[in-house]
């Protein structure tokens, strides 16, 4: 008898896709011992649940089972085309010069193959929001690459990466994403897992491994060394997957950034902040797109849209932390000691190179005094620096503590580690 395991989350999307459009078998669905659980040319939807769930299956749902109506390659043109006319920030951010040759042509023709284009499916029809990010992203990458002058083999590549780099989100439990509380760093490792489930699936696929594969696996790997899943840094990381990441990366932090309310918020100085994380030459294209952005946010902010009161608690909340940081002992062998003091000289260093001195925070407020400008180049440059900050902690729990450690005996290191990311996580909610 097949063992019970916990049911995989793709499978509760798959089977809810056949209660939209028709999803039938092609193949027999089995499960690892050989025994059937749905036969060719049956219809799949959310009453086949229980047959599937809790199951390890023989094969991916992906190879035995055909959508009516599949994403194709023509459809993420015009889906993508839809989204531009939607959001003017996103066309904003993007050249229109570049848009239909540079932007739209790569993502109408990347290769689908049927397993990847059900996916795709599913993602587009179950996870809009994944789609749509994703669809983002391939739009903003290849941005990027147009004005590097890429070749288009290379740009359609990584319009393919672009449009699959999430996948694996789908196989994680959706509650991972919208939770209020804390994740514990089980969780976390889960989110983290999320570029290795993609490349898994890519990887059987000669039209997509090695290079699309790759840019997937590694798209939140960092220059520093401060990513995952490998921690892979410098030229280990290949362009194609920075050029993902610091399209992420303008995103994230503004074309999704929710709750703007009309304040100011300097997304070039994010991504100067970041531009030896990605590479200055794949980042400088990104600053003028944030330029536009932020000179038209600029007409359109309020006075005084920066609170300086939770700005000021920011800031020492960050200088507690860097001074506390200052005591770990780094004169032995231990990794994670190095890698986190490492990793916070990096940072400080790169607030300096901006202009920033976040172990003075008064000091540097007087002097900013009122001037709005300023202060929302700050205020960008703190809660990018919180986030790193506590990446940073969550990336040394992930690689260097097991979790099954109990509290009393866990290293003071480790025990302040832990203290460093719940007090992060609770200062992202101070409310402007």
């Amino acid at each position: 008898m097949d063992s019970v395991i916990d049911p995989d989350p793709y499978i509760k999307l798959v089977t809810e896709l056949g209660d939209m459009r028709q999803v039938v078998a092609i193949d027999d669905i089995r499960n690892h011992q050989g025994a059937t659980l749905i036969q060719r040319g049956e219809s799949v939807d959310s009453a086949k649940y229980d047959r599937l769930a809790g199951h390890q299956l023989l094969r991916p749902l992906d190879y035995s089972l055909a959508v009516e109506d599949r994403v194709t390659a023509d459809r993420l043109m015009l889906d993508g085309k839809g989204l531009l006319h939607s959001e003017p920030e996103l066309e904003q951010a993007i050249d229109k010069r570049f848009i239909q040759r540079d932007l739209l042509t790569p993502i109408g023709t990347i290769p689908l193959e049927p397993q990847l284009a059900f996916k795709l499916t599913v993602c587009r029809e179950r996870c809009v929001e994944r789609y749509q990010h994703m669809l983002r992203v391939a739009l903003v990458a290849l941005y990027i690459v147009s004005r590097l002058r890429w070749p288009a083999d290379d740009r359609q590549e990584l319009a393919t990466a672009a449009l699959f780099q999430d996948l694996g989100e789908m196989h994680l439990v959706p509650d991972l994403f919208t939770s209020r509380q804390p994740l514990s760093m089980a969780q976390h490792r889960q989110i983290y897992s999320h570029p290795s489930i993609a490349y898994r699936f890519l990887k059987p696929f000669p039209n997509y491994h090695p290079r699309i594969s790759e840019a997937v696996h590694q798209h939140h790997e960092r220059l520093d060394g401060s990513g995952y899943p490998n921690g892979l840094s410098g030229e280990e990381i290949i362009p194609a997957a920075r050029v993902l990441g610091a399209a992420e990366l303008l995103t994230a932090v503004r074309l999704e950034r929710k709750n703007n309310s009309g304040r100011l918020f300097s997304t070039a100085e994010v991504l100067k902040f970041n531009a030896d994380r990605f590479g200055k030459d794949i980042i400088m294209p990104l600053i003028e797109s944030a330029k536009r952005l932020d000179g038209s946010a600029d007409k359109a902010a309020p006075a005084g849209s920066v609170n300086k009161t939770i700005l000021q608690a920011r800031m020492k909340l960050l200088n507690d932390i860097l001074q506390g940081a200052d005591g770990i002992d780094v004169s032995g062998d231990n990794e994670m000691a190095l890698f986190i003091v490492k990793q916070l000289q990096r940072l400080t260093g790169m607030a300096q190179r901006c202009g920033f001195d976040l172990r003075a925070p008064v000091k540097l407020l007087n002097i900013i005094g009122d001037e709005e400008r300023a202060l929302s180049e700050l205020d960008a440059l703190v809660r990018e620096m919180i986030y790193l900050v506590q990446s940073t902690a969550r990336e040394a729990l992930r690689r260097w503590v097991n979790d099954e450690t109990p509290a009393q005996d866990q290293a003071p290191l480790t025990k302040w580690l832990r203290h460093v990311d719940l007090t992060l996580y609770s200062a992202g909610f101070l409310s402007h």
